[in-house]
């Protein structure tokens, strides 16, 4: 059985102690992993580890990042979705109260990001614009 812990900082934030001590985020899509990550599971909880070669969010966490204004709740732009590695787990962490607006201008990639994130995540809004121009998105996200 592994020990999860949360993170000394970051509300939405876990630490997993298995073997050694991994970063994670609780699964807001239980069962479903995005990238190939780990699952952990804990009572009726399950955790995905987050890689920090990954994701550059991860190593600045696992580096000492100091602030994070993400958490539990809030309603995050995300620019640059790619294929949602990153974006799943600021997904996690804002949890069902919060909203992702995932914007992606690469249709080819947008097609991956709603098959392993958006689909399966009721928090995450996904938008095929190109980020240079919010006037396009703007009346979608609103005020974030």
């Amino acid at each position: 059985m592994v020990e999860i812990i949360p993170h000394e900082r970051f509300k939405g934030v876990f630490w997993i102690k298995d073997a050694e001590k991994i970063l994670a985020t609780k699964n807001l899509a239980p069962g479903v992993q995005v990238y190939g990550e780990k699952l952990y599971r804990s009572g009726t909880e399950e955790y995905r580890s987050w890689i920090p070669y990954r994701s550059k969010l991860a190593a600045a966490i696992m580096k000492g990042l100091k602030n994070m204004f993400i958490e539990p709740g809030t309603r995050v732009l995300y620019l640059g979705t790619a294929t949602g590695t990153t974006s799943s787990h600021v997904s996690d962490v804002i949890g069902k109260d919060g909203v992702l607006y995932g914007v992606e201008f690469a249709s080819r990639v947008m097609i991956q990001f709603k098959q392993n994130v958006s689909d399966k995540r009721p928090n995450v809004v996904p938008i095929f614009a190109d980020a240079r121009k919010p006037g396009i998105y703007a009346p979608i996200v609103g005020e974030v």
